[in-house]
C-alpha cells in the first residue's frame, strides 16, 4: 500500500496532472479510512472471538480455567453471537498495572490487550483518575466477612478471642493492615499471613487456624457446603463498611462494545442468569 503511495505522489511531482494524482490519493486512502472507523464491537464480531482478560488463581472466580468471571465471561460472547476465548493474567502490583497490561496497552512479554476485563472495580474516584479505560456494567458487591470454626467459636461479637486463637488473613489487604492495628496491635502474635485467601481457607478447613478474614465470595466458594464453618460480616466498622461493586472494563473508546456488554448483563441479571452461575460456584449474588 505505502509504494502506491509512493508512486502517486512521484506522479504528481512528474507532472500528471494535479487533479489526477490527487484522485489517486483519495481512492488509495480511503481503504485505510475505512479501517480506521471499523469498531471494537465490529473488530470482534468479523473475528468471532471476545478476548477476555481473567485473573490466575483466583477461585472461585477463575481459577483453573473454570469459575464464576469464566462462566459470566461465556455467557457475555454468547449474548454478541461469537466465542470466548480467555486470557489468563496474574495480578501485579496494582489495578493501574492490571488495566495497563490488560486493557488498554498489553503486557511488556508480548500478551494482551483483551477486549473486556472481568471482575474490575466500579468506584467513582478511581475511574476519575483512570483515563484511558472506561469502567461500566457492575455485577456483583464484594465486601469482606469472617469465616470460623463453629466448635471454637460458636459466636463471634468481637476480635477479642484471637488474643489466643489464630486468625487467618490474606497479605497486603486492607483485613491484614485493620487486624495488625486493631486495638492497639493485641492480636498481632497470633494472626497468620498467607499468599492468598485460598490458602488461608485450606488452613481453615484443616484445623491450623480458627477464623479467615477476606473477601466474602472467595470464603463462600471456598468453604461451600461445610457444615462446620460459619460465614458473618466482621465485628469492626471500618470493614463492615467497606463494599465495592464489581464489573467489566473496556478501552476507553470502545463505546459500542461497552454498550452491548452492558446489555447483555441486564439481561442476565434480568433473567437469573447470573445468579445461577454464581450459585453453581458457591457465591450468594450481591446486587452492585
Amino acid at each position: 500500500m505505502i509504494g502506491w503511495f509512493v508512486v502517486a505522489w512521484r506522479s504528481l511531482l512528474q507532472g500528471i496532472p494535479a487533479v489526477a494524482a490527487l484522485g489517486m490519493l483519495a481512492l488509495l486512502a480511503a481503504p485505510l479510512a475505512c479501517a480506521e472507523e471499523v469498531s471494537a464491537l465490529e473488530k470482534i464480531r468479523h473475528s468471532g472471538v471476545l478476548k477476555v482478560a481473567l485473573y490466575r488463581n483466583f477461585a472461585p472466580f477463575s481459577h483453573d480455567g473454570r469459575g464464576v468471571d469464566v462462566d459470566l465471561a461465556e455467557a457475555l460472547a454468547a449474548k454478541l453471537g461469537v466465542k470466548m476465548s480467555p486470557l489468563w493474567f496474574e495480578a501485579d502490583e496494582n489495578m493501574e498495572d492490571d488495566l495497563r497490561n490488560m486493557v488498554w496497552k498489553g503486557h511488556y512479554l508480548g500478551y494482551g490487550p483483551a477486549d473486556v476485563m472481568m471482575h474490575a472495580p466500579i468506584d467513582p474516584a478511581y475511574m476519575a483518575k483512570v483515563d484511558r479505560v472506561k469502567f461500566f456494567a457492575p455485577y456483583h458487591r464484594e465486601r469482606y466477612a469472617i469465616a470460623r470454626q463453629l466448635d471454637k467459636l460458636p459466636t463471634l461479637d468481637g476480635f477479642e478471642p484471637f488474643e489466643k486463637l489464630p486468625l487467618g488473613v490474606e497479605g497486603d489487604t486492607l483485613a491484614a493492615t485493620v487486624m495488625l492495628s486493631a486495638d492497639g496491635g493485641r492480636y498481632r502474635n497470633t494472626i497468620k499471613t498467607f499468599r492468598t485467601a485460598g490458602e488461608a481457607v485450606a488452613a481453615l478447613k484443616a484445623g491450623a487456624v480458627a477464623a479467615v478474614l477476606a473477601q466474602q465470595g472467595e470464603l463462600e466458594g471456598g468453604l461451600r457446603g461445610d457444615a462446620r464453618m460459619a460465614i458473618d460480616l466482621p465485628p469492626h466498622p471500618i470493614l463492615q463498611k467497606r463494599q465495592w461493586p464489581l464489573g467489566l472494563a473496556v478501552k476507553k473508546q470502545s463505546d459500542d462494545l461497552a454498550q452491548a456488554l452492558q446489555a447483555a448483563i441486564n439481561e442476565l441479571m434480568a433473567d437469573g442468569t447470573l445468579k445461577a452461575i454464581m450459585l453453581r460456584h458457591g457465591v450468594q449474588h450481591r446486587q452492585p
